[in-house]
């Protein structure tokens, strides 16, 4: 799916993520086991397109306001989201 082609109700600020590329899959982890190397290789690769995207930061605030509870998102992994969340840190409200 190019850019053109967001489905209708996608936020605006998604079109310009660099995660929008030949490396989405990166960003989530297989259907199946994934040995903890390989998972912790593969998310640092993520965190490394979201160090230099322009839309870090409202990507983070969306996946923090909706709890993602999948994949890389705004450079936070689901284990980084969760704590953040559990110790209460103000959110804001994406959007």
């Amino acid at each position: 799916m190019s850019i053109t082609e967001l489905p209708l109700g996608q936020p605006d600020w998604q079109a310009g993520a660099a995660c929008r590329s030949e490396h989405a899959p990166l960003f989530f982890g297989p259907n199946q086991f994934e040995p903890k190397r390989v998972r912790l290789d593969r998310e640092e690769a993520a965190k490394e397109i979201c160090r230099a995207c322009p839309i870090i930061e409202p990507c983070r605030e969306h996946a923090l306001a909706q709890a993602e509870l999948f994949g890389v998102w705004g450079g936070l992994t689901e284990t980084e989201r969760r704590a953040i969340l559990a110790d209460g840190r103000a959110v804001k409200k994406a959007g």
